[in-house]
């Protein structure tokens, strides 16, 4: 998609040449297709994970970097981007960006407990290769050991050549061992790349 391409107009008691204001089915058509491709482009999928509950959650060990799981055989596609037709953005337990130069706005959300009295941990995203992470927050547990709390957190990012290339994983690091369930996931991309 092009710039919009046509003659500036000019107020018409300025301009001896009125035919400069002419608005013709070209420059009309311009504005249609930069429009749809902006609406075409962009839109969100909330996945939500249907298989680690309360009483059987995804059990993360202390120390390491593990990645989140979010199984959903029918994600939220009613605003998902027209473009991206029956594609997903989130495969394989990772987030897939569609090209170089998006900017997508990314909501994890889940409930957690923690075998800790001061439990928190790191939660990242990583591309792997020479950038690796890309987003890092720690969060903690205030009400205490194996209490649940529930987590959100928003981020933008961008993709260039090695998101697109590998994905993103979500990580969690915890400082004890943690229990996590309720998992979804937002991506939603706001910009298309050029």
């Amino acid at each position: 998609m092009s710039l919009i391409t046509f003659d500036d107009k000019v107020d018409s008691n300025l301009n001896p040449n009125p035919a400069i204001n002419k608005v013709v089915a070209d420059d009309m058509n311009q504005l249609k297709n930069g429009v749809n491709y902006f609406y075409d482009s962009q839109g969100f999928i909330i996945y939500s994970d249907t298989i680690d509950t309360e009483e059987s959650p995804q059990v993360l060990p202390l120390g390491i970097d593990t990645n989140i799981t979010i199984v959903d055989p029918s994600p939220n596609r009613g605003q998902s981007p027209i473009e991206l037709g029956s594609g997903n953005l989130w495969v394989g337990n990772k987030i897939t960006p569609m090209a170089i130069g998006d900017a997508y706005i990314i909501r994890i959300d889940f409930k957690a407990k923690i075998d800790s009295a001061n439990g928190y941990f790191d939660l990242k995203i990583d591309i792997n290769g020479a950038i690796g992470d890309i987003f890092q927050k720690v969060f903690t547990f205030p009400k205490g050991r194996l209490l649940e709390e529930g987590f959100s957190t928003t981020s933008l990012i961008y993709t260039l050549d090695t998101f697109i290339a590998n994905g993103g994983n979500i990580q969690i690091k915890p400082n004890a061992e943690m229990f996590i369930y309720d998992k979804a996931i937002t991506i939603h991309r706001v910009y298309k790349g050029r």
